[in-house]
C-alpha cells in the first residue's frame, strides 16, 4: 500500500507538467505569428533552437547522472521525434499562420487528442471505443464550426483559397504533434526527458539550419528589432527547452491517450493570448468550437478512465486480492457487490 501514495503522486505532477508544457505550447502560436511579421521561418527557428541548445549544453555538462548513450532503434525514433514533432510541426504551423488568424489555427491544434486517437487505432492497433468515435467526432465538429457561419452565410465568402491552404498546414502541425506522442511512448524508458529533449533539439537544429542560410541571402538581419530578438529567446528557453522537457517528462508517466487529452490546453491558451496579445476580433464561432472540441476531450478522458478501470480487476485476480479498492470510485464497489 505504501507504493500507492507515490503513485498518485507522480500522476499528479505528470498532469502539472503535461499542463504547464500544453499551456507554454499554445503561446507559441501567438509568438510564432509575430515572429512570421518580422523573420523568415527557417532563420527564426534555426536561432530559437541554437538558443534552446546554448542553455541545454551547460545542464547536461554539469549533471553527472546523465546517460548521453542511447540505442539504435532508440536514436532513429529521436530522429523521427525531431522531424515529425518538431520541424514539420514548426514549418507548417508558422506557414499556416501567415494565412489564418492565431485564433482559428488554436482551435485546429485542438484535434490533437482525436488525431492521437486515430493515429492509435490504425498504426498501434488500438481499439476504438464509441467514446473514442463520439470524441473524435465531437473534435472535428470543433473545427467545422468555426467557419460554418461564414458557410451558411447569404453573402459572398471572405474567405480566399489561402486561407483554407493555411488551415490545412495547421492540421498537418497537428499530425506531426501526434506523433510525437505516440513516438515518444515508443522511446525506451531509461532515455531522460533532458537527454531526449537534446536530441530532439540538435537533429532539429540541424534540418533547419541549411534553409536558414538560404533565407539569409534574402534577409538583413539588422532589421530585427529587440522585440524580435526577445521573441527568439522566449521561443528557445521556454517554448524548445521548458515546455519540451515538461512534456516528455509527462508523457513518459501516462499513457498517450491521456497526454492527448492535457493537450487540449494549448488552444485554450492560444485562443486567450491571441485576444489579449494580437487583438483579434471576438467570435462566438470560436467559443462553440471550443466547447465541441473540450466535449471531445471529457470523451477521451473518460474512455481513459474507464480503461483505467476495467484493467484493475483481472491484476487483482491474479493477484489474490480483492476485486476492489479502497480508492476505487463507489459504482465500482456498489459493481462489484452487484456480481458477487
Amino acid at each position: 500500500m505504501k507504493e500507492l501514495p507515490e503513485l498518485l503522486q507522480s500522476r499528479k505532477l505528470a498532469y502539472a507538467e503535461l499542463t504547464l508544457a500544453a499551456i507554454i505550447i499554445g503561446s507559441s502560436v501567438v509568438v510564432g505569428k509575430m515572429t512570421t511579421m518580422q523573420m523568415p521561418v527557417f532563420f527564426s527557428q534555426a536561432a530559437s533552437l541554437a538558443v534552446a541548445l546554448l542553455a541545454l549544453v551547460p545542464i547536461l555538462v554539469f549533471r553527472r547522472d546523465v546517460i548521453f548513450k542511447v540505442g539504435k532503434k532508440d536514436l532513429l525514433l529521436l530522429i523521427v521525434q525531431a522531424f515529425l514533432g518538431m520541424f514539420m510541426f514548426r514549418v507548417f504551423m508558422l506557414y499556416g499562420l501567415r494565412a489564418v488568424p492565431a485564433a482559428e489555427a488554436g482551435i485546429v491544434t485542438s484535434l490533437t487528442p482525436a488525431v492521437v486517437v486515430l493515429f492509435s487505432f490504425f498504426l498501434l492497433k488500438e481499439r476504438m471505443s464509441r467514446r473514442l468515435a463520439i470524441g473524435v467526432l465531437c473534435s472535428l465538429l470543433g473545427v467545422v464550426s468555426i467557419r460554418a457561419p461564414e458557410w451558411l452565410a447569404a453573402g459572398p465568402s471572405t474567405s480566399t483559397p489561402a486561407s483554407y491552404l493555411g488551415l490545412l498546414l495547421v492540421f498537418g502541425a497537428v499530425c506531426g504533434e501526434a506523433m510525437l506522442i505516440i513516438l515518444r511512448k515508443m522511446t525506451a524508458s531509461h532515455v531522460s526527458s533532458l537527454v531526449g529533449t537534446a536530441y530532439v533539439t540538435f537533429f532539429s537544429f540541424l534540418m533547419f539550419l541549411p534553409f536558414s542560410f538560404v533565407e539569409l541571402r534574402r534577409f538583413d538581419v539588422a532589421r530585427v528589432d529587440a522585440q524580435g530578438w526577445g521573441m527568439l529567446l522566449y521561443y528557445g528557453l521556454f517554448i524548445t527547452l521548458l515546455a519540451y522537457v515538461l512534456w516528455f517528462r509527462g508523457v513518459s508517466k501516462v499513457p498517450a491517450g491521456t497526454a492527448a487529452v492535457y493537450s487540449s490546453y494549448t488552444p485554450v491558451s492560444t485562443l486567450l493570448l491571441s485576444y489579449a496579445i494580437l487583438r483579434e476580433p471576438f467570435s462566438w464561432a470560436h467559443v462553440i468550437g471550443c466547447g465541441f472540441v473540450l466535449l471531445g476531450v471529457v470523451q477521451v478522458s473518460r474512455n481513459q478512465a474507464g480503461s483505467g478501470r476495467r484493467e484493475k480487476a483481472p491484476r487483482r485476480r491474479r493477484e489474490g486480492r480483492s476485486l476492489t479498492d479502497p480508492n476505487d470510485p463507489p459504482s465500482v464497489h456498489t459493481r462489484s457487490r452487484r456480481r458477487v
